[in-house]
């Protein structure tokens, strides 16, 4: 446990730091995942729906056979892209957060003489446990 007297109060810009970074993380992620499901939907409805006529015109199956495939290969389709999409999201994350969001952390703690450990439990105790940020800060307490 971190000793109250210990503990170095944040500068009064670091939560909105934290805030704005966490935010930049958490729009990498959802542009990403949208982008991917979207494009996984555009591309995977298709061969579906191609692959039924194909068997509905030779007549391999009916129409009510059709539609159960349909909504059978529809439901394995978007569980699929959903995996997918929660994979581009996360990669997503990884990228913003090495490209600009680790520059701007050390930017900030060389800037406020700051250790990158102080800054991570500071922010860990201000975002809520499933911020994007969460995931690169070391929850080590200091003494």
């Amino acid at each position: 446990m971190i000793d109250e007297a210990l503990r170095p109060e944040p500068p009064e810009e670091l939560p909105k730091l934290a805030e704005r970074l966490n935010e930049n993380l958490r729009l990498s992620g959802s542009s990403s995942a949208e982008h991917t499901f979207g494009l996984g939907c555009s591309l995977g409805f298709t061969p579906l729906l191609v692959i039924l006529v194909i068997l509905l015109v030779l007549r391999v199956i009916n129409l009510i056979l059709a539609g159960i495939l349909l909504v059978i290969g529809l439901l394995a389709l978007i569980g699929g892209i959903m995996l997918l999409a929660q994979k581009a999201r996360y990669n997503g994350i990884q990228r913003a957060y090495h490209a600009t969001v680790e520059a701007e952390i050390n930017q900030y703690l060389a800037q406020n003489k700051l250790s990158r450990r102080q800054f991570d439990v500071i922010v860990s105790q201000l975002l809520p446990e499933d911020a994007p940020l969460q995931a690169f800060l070391s929850k080590q307490e200091y003494v």
